[in-house]
C-alpha cells in the first residue's frame, strides 16, 4: 500500500469514529435545558459545517498524485486537530452544563 493510502485511510477511520462522536452528542441535545439546547444545536450545525470542509479537503488530497499530495497533508492534519478538539471542547461544555441542570 501506498503512503498516501495509508494516511487516507487512517483519517477515514478517525473521520467514522469523530462522526459517532458527534452523533452520540445530537443525541444527548434533548436533555439540555431550553437555553443550552439551542446553542447545542448552533455548535452542532457549524460542526456538520466544518466536517463538510474537512470532507473536500480529503478528497482533495484523494485526487492528487502520489508525489504531490504532502503538499496539502498539513493542512489537513491542522484542520483535523481543529475538528477534534472543537467537538471534544463542546462536549465537556454541555456535559458540564447537563450536570449542573
Amino acid at each position: 500500500m501506498s503512503e498516501k493510502k495509508d494516511f487516507v485511510d487512517s483519517v477515514r477511520q478517525k473521520l467514522e469514529d469523530w462522526d459517532y462522536q458527534r452523533d452520540r452528542l445530537a443525541a444527548r441535545i434533548g436533555d439540555l435545558s431550553h437555553e443550552w439546547r439551542e446553542e447545542a444545536e448552533e455548535k452542532l450545525s457549524e460542526f456538520n459545517e466544518q466536517r463538510k470542509e474537512f470532507e473536500a479537503k480529503l478528497e482533495d488530497l484523494e485526487s492528487r498524485s502520489e508525489d504531490a499530495w504532502q503538499d496539502i497533508k498539513d493542512g489537513l492534519e491542522i484542520a483535523w486537530d481543529g475538528l477534534k478538539t472543537g467537538l471534544l471542547a463542546a462536549r465537556s461544555e454541555f456535559e458540564n452544563k447537563d450536570k449542573d441542570n
